[in-house]
């Protein structure tokens, strides 16, 4: 704890009371008295710095940990810390939290101004103004700045104070903290940073925006030149040092060779199932994270995706590998860059079509034959009178043919004959009806109710398993920073269904790729089983496919649920596209 100068607080006393602001600064005492440094983390990152890697060992995304306020074993390395102080602070070790000699000369210079043109600010007064106040160019909020900082100072270490500037300060490209522009600008933990990559980020400080390396690195290694003459003129760094980081290339994170995946909510998914799955997950400092996802398909999917057309139309594709659960692809958005918004777990849309092969599972289970026939023909039960997509009606046809034509008629005859309850059992053995829960209403054999992608994917994906569900996951293993294994996936499976009406399951959705709704996804000489799926409008537009021990699914709509003019035949066609890359298929039939 330093010792602070109450000549300071005289000094400001005055100040206060010729403000008229002394009243409301108590709130901002008692604030600040009780404040608690080591709850303070403005971010929802994890308590632990993290490699997260791919199915096949690629980096997706590293991360150190913010700086433990409370805990002096961690410590800040040398030339961060010095590299702030002198660039941001020279006297920050020294001073009581203001430097009266940078005060008052930004004072002088604003009383002849006669505006607030220079701020004299401290680290520990922009850590005031982060953590407490604003932005706002004002006498009133330079004045609380000032006693938030003799209090910070007077409760506060240097390294706590620095910790608390270092987790906090915006570093411009969205990086709040040293940590994350670490990794934002150099895919990189703190520690493998060089003393240029340092002097860098230290450079982002005053102006983000316009030091920018992303918007103009010439500039950028500008301010990183004079950072580095200022270290060494403090005596920090010898001149061999200084040269060297003179003569460094900047190679960014965008232009190294394993460049990571830029889908934060992909990456916060794997996190967050990681912090599920770990007992005890706060006493691990590091976590070597290896991922189910296959960096190339995520990349060929992600580049695919982005081509949809019209351009406010969103997408969300997924891959589980069949027989694990394994999830191999997850494309959240077209621009997972500027996404806030996981659509393929948080989305909860009608499913459309895609659900009738549960209502067709109950019925075969039931007992009722491939070749039993029902009456495809107009119909109501009480008020509800619903229409086949089409408005064609085929009269009597076979449970296939009508699953094949996805009949809206044959589904709901279906319901009622065995009973809708059994429908909405088996619905729940495979995972659905949970996001919203489903009710005993006609409508519900032809998909009126929702869910996410994930649920209707690993749905179709027990088909593909013989009638095994798996729990969906991202983690393959994790393990410490040593190799030690901390979890592993034991890929635990539950039968659901018995191998003759799996494999009649697999005729429904065969022959719908085959020459039914879904030949959109067909591909010349591959056995492929799925299924169309549209809500009202053309609103939702899904395709569930499988193909060798992969399942996919696509959905395609607007987030504000407006109609497209586009059909189910667009999600089934850019599932075939999707394929036909990652498995190098000829698309052309």
């Amino acid at each position: 704890m330093q010792k602070t100068n109450y000549k300071y607080f005289i000094f400001i006393i005055p100040i206060l009371i010729f403000s008229g602001i002394l009243f409301p600064i108590i709130n901002i005492i008692i604030t600040t008295l009780k404040f608690d440094p080591s709850k303070n983390n403005l971010s929802k990152e994890p308590k632990y710095s993290y490699l997260i890697l791919s199915s096949d060992d690629k980096v997706l995304s590293k991360l150190s940990r913010k700086f433990e306020i409370n805990n002096n074993k961690h410590k800040i390395p040398f030339l961060l810390k010095y590299s702030f102080v002198s660039a941001e602070d020279k006297r920050f070790l020294e001073h009581n939290g203001i430097d009266l000699i940078g005060l008052s000369r930004a004072f002088i210079s604003n009383i002849k101004s006669g505006y607030l043109k220079e701020g004299g600010s401290t680290i520990t007064q922009q850590v005031a103004r982060i953590i407490f106040l604003n932005n706002d160019i004002s006498f009133q909020r330079k004045i609380k700045e000032i006693l938030i900082s003799l209090i910070l100072d007077f409760r506060y270490s240097k390294d706590q104070i620095l910790k608390l500037y270092l987790n906090n300060i915006y570093l411009g490209s969205g990086a709040y903290g040293i940590n994350e522009a670490s990794q934002v600008y150099f895919g990189k933990l703190i520690n493998e940073l060089t003393l240029s990559e340092i002097a860098l980020i230290t450079g982002l400080a005053p102006a983000p925006s316009i030091y920018s390396p992303y918007e103009n690195l010439e500039l950028a290694i500008k301010n990183r030149n004079q950072i580095l003459e200022s270290m060494y003129l403090d005596g920090y760094i010898s001149i061999s040092d200084r040269n060297k980081a003179l003569n460094e290339k900047i190679i960014l994170n965008y232009q190294s060779n394993n460049n990571m995946l830029n889908d934060e909510l992909l990456i916060n998914f794997i996190i967050e199932e990681t912090n599920n799955k770990i007992k005890e997950i706060n006493k691990y400092k590091f976590l070597r994270i290896k991922s189910s996802i296959n960096k190339n398909w995520q990349e060929s999917g992600q580049k695919i995706s982005a081509s949809i057309k019209p351009n406010n139309m969103e997408l969300a594709l997924l891959s589980i590998e069949s027989h694990t659960g394994l999830i191999r692809t997850m494309i959240t958005s077209k621009n997972p860059s500027l996404n806030e918004f996981n659509r393929v777990n948080s989305s909860i849309r009608p499913l459309g079509s895609t659900f009738k092969i549960i209502t067709y599972a109950a019925a075969l289970i039931d007992g009722i034959k491939l070749s039993d026939k029902f009456e495809d023909l107009p119909n109501c039960w009480e008020d509800y009178c619903p229409k086949n997509f089409s408005e064609e009606y085929r009269g009597e046809i076979s449970l296939i043919e009508s699953f094949k034509s996805s009949s809206n008629i044959v589904p709901i005859k279906i319901s009622k004959k065995i009973g809708i309850k059994k429908v909405i059992n088996l619905a729940n053995a495979f995972g659905l009806g949970y996001k919203q829960k489903f009710e005993e209403v006609s409508s519900l054999a032809i998909g009126s109710y929702g869910d996410n992608l994930l649920n209707i994917t690993n749905a179709y994906s027990v088909i593909n398993s013989n009638g095994e569900i798996y729990e969906p996951s991202t983690l393959e293993k994790v393990e410490t920073f040593n190799g030690k294994s901390i979890w592993e996936n034991k890929f635990i499976s539950k039968k659901i269904l018995d191998i003759k009406v799996n494999n009649n399951l697999k005729k429904l959705l065969g022959q719908s790729v085959a020459d039914g709704t879904g030949i959109a996804a067909s591909i010349k000489g591959e056995k492929i089983y799925g299924k169309t799926g549209t809500s009202d409008g053309n609103r939702d537009l899904w395709f569930i496919g499988s193909i060798k021990n992969l399942t996919t699914g696509v959905w395609l709509g607007f987030d504000e649920n407006k109609e497209s003019n586009l059909s189910s035949g667009n999600a089934a066609y850019l599932w075939k596209k999707f394929i036909t890359k990652i498995f190098n298929l000829n698309i052309k039939q």
